[in-house]
């Protein structure tokens, strides 16, 4: 990295008082290799060079293309593709759509965290704006109702249309100035006021009314910290999210044939019969091992073995605590061809140390403890039979 801009005069920042001003005409002070390209200042600029929670603005300048933008102690430089003459007059381009999309959502994020401060007394602790969205920590919790709340007075608040003011007050005006603020400040305070919503220092471009936001939605919350951390949308992009919300709404309902506003309790039906559903199919598997071990029994079989292609390995375990009782050992094989499990238990045999027999024969993987082992098995289930029936040789006292 090169380059040397002490010296040059401070830019004009357009940025900081005309955020929808996008096009310009500049003239080029300074234009050297830097930071792999080239560093070029100009007298003034609309490019945001990032800060504020606020990623950099990309763009063109004349034909060379912007891709990265800072401030150097008061002068900004855009590093360009490309070098342009010194003394050159410039028509420069911020690229217009993501520049718009961060506005929206920060001056979002100002009307949001101004009103959960102003009706909930929480301060915005963290800030950051996403490709995806914004996501905001609060310092304290939040209910779902105030949350609710919070976000419908942020939309009254950009139906209101107020004038988004950009301050520069003295240090003796600031004293009578109640705003937030993340961090100490000092020198030259830059205070974004909105309306009565909210009055807070921020470097990066925003709206200049609040009716340009279009919408506010938060798409997610959950503690952080000691408080929240909340998901934000805003502008085109809410909406959007909505519309998708909508219709995922919409195909739920169909699937459960009723309109979407039924469909919480729809889906709650749904969820009670599966866990009837589950409990009879319990039922009916604990009913088929007390009649597999009585027929063991009669055999004189001093071992079990449930074959159940389909079982929940979760339920062949459990079952296995009630049917090893009385038998060498149980031996539960679930699954597919191809995909085969098996679980084995034993209160008479360590089958931690039989586990290299029981792999041996069941041409499988696994392990486990004392009473209880299991892994995946290799044969088929066509020789499941003969192969408890050799476990049963190998492994009887």
């Amino acid at each position: 990295m090169t380059g040397s801009f002490s010296g040059l005069p401070l830019t004009e920042k357009i940025y900081e008082t005309e955020g929808l001003t996008l096009t310009f005409d500049a003239n080029v002070l300074s234009c050297e290799p830097y930071n792999g390209g080239f560093g070029v200042v100009l007298d003034r600029t609309a490019f945001f060079p990032g800060g504020g929670g606020q990623e950099f603005d990309t763009g063109s300048i004349g034909k060379a293309s912007v891709t990265l933008v800072e401030d150097i102690d008061g002068v900004v430089v855009h590093v360009t593709d490309g070098p342009i003459g010194v003394g050159e007059a410039v028509t420069c381009r911020v690229e217009e759509k993501e520049r718009m999309r961060r506005m929206e959502h920060h001056t979002a994020e100002h009307i949001f965290s101004g009103t959960v401060h102003k009706y909930f007394g929480l301060e915005n602790v963290g800030f950051h704006l996403g490709s995806e969205f914004v996501t905001i920590d609060t310092s304290g919790p939040l209910t779902p109702e105030q949350l609710a709340e919070a976000e419908r007075l942020a939309n009254e608040a950009v139906r209101k249309n107020d004038r988004i003011e950009i301050l520069f007050p003295t240090e003796e005006e600031l004293k009578d100035i109640e705003y937030r603020s993340k961090k100490e400040l000092s020198g030259k305070i830059r205070i974004v006021k909105i309306g009565e919503t909210d009055t807070c220092a921020c470097c990066a471009p925003h709206l200049e009314r609040t009716g340009q936001v279009g919408a506010i939605t938060i798409i997610s919350a959950m503690p952080y910290k000691g408080g929240m951390r909340l998901s934000m949308l805003a502008g085109d992009e809410a909406i959007k999210e909505l519309r998708r919300r909508q219709n995922s709404l919409k195909a739920c309902g169909e699937m459960l044939s009723v309109k979407p506003n039924e469909v919480p309790e729809a889906l709650r039906k749904v969820l009670e019969g599966r866990e009837e559903a589950a409990r009879e199919k319990i039922a009916l598997i604990t009913e088929l091992c007390e009649m597999k071990l009585k027929e063991d029994k009669d055999q004189g079989r001093d071992f079990s073995l449930l074959v159940y292609e389909k079982a929940d390995q979760r339920i062949a375990n459990r079952l296995g605590d009630t049917y090893m009782k009385g038998v060498l050992f149980f031996l539960a094989i679930t699954g597919g061809e191809g995909s085969l499990r098996y679980i084995m238990k034993s209160e008479k045999l360590d089958l931690r140390a039989a586990a290299p027999v029981v792999n041996g024969i069941l041409k499988g993987r696994g392990g486990g403890k004392s009473g209880e082992i299991s892994g995946s098995c290799g044969v088929t289930l066509s020789d499941i039979e003969a192969c408890a029936s050799e476990l049963y040789e190998k492994l009887k006292p």
